[in-house]
């Protein structure tokens, strides 16, 4: 593992942006492929809205955590809320009530997350809530930007930084 961030956050959509950045900085530090930097903050975007619209959580909190390695990175959601099963997911396109008290079309998020993940994972969290798993392999601009990446994972999170 490169690197492990941790955000801790209130159920409030003002921090949604916040998760689209956590990890745009080490992605393009590593030189990870545009597409892919657009990817992972999609991916994280939208599992912390699902939180915020969905999950209700007890202590109005979710937490979100992002594992990167050379080949991919994992980011895991999870909060303490109602709990989710597919079976409970209104139809796509049906529609639903939005965070401003309007209505809006919905059901796009999962097949969305499910498009650019090359691995997703729903569980329950005991005793309330769900956690999810989703990962996204990750290409670089040129062999010589893998190459630094698989050495700067084989440091295990510890990086090293040369004083000019």
């Amino acid at each position: 593992m490169i690197l492990k961030l941790s955000l801790d956050l209130p159920d409030d959509v003002q921090y949604v942006p916040l998760t689209r950045q956590f990890g745009r900085g080490l992605l393009e530090f590593l030189k990870v492929l545009p597409a892919d930097i657009g990817d992972v903050e999609t991916i994280v975007g939208e599992l912390a809205t699902n939180v915020i619209r969905h999950a209700h959580s007890i202590n109005g909190r979710f937490q979100v955590e992002l594992e990167f390695y050379a080949e991919r990175v994992v980011i895991t959601v999870i909060d303490a809320g109602n709990g989710f099963t597919f079976r409970d997911a209104p139809e796509i396109g049906s529609s639903r009530p939005d965070l401003n008290g309007g209505e809006r079309l919905g059901g796009f998020g999962l097949p969305l997350l499910d498009a650019l993940s090359d691995r997703l994972e729903f569980g329950r969290t005991d005793p309330h809530g769900t956690t999810v798993q989703a990962e996204k392999a990750l290409r670089y601009s040129t062999e010589h930007d893998a190459d630094h990446a698989i050495d700067m994972n084989n440091k295990d999170g510890k990086v090293t930084v040369a004083r000019a």
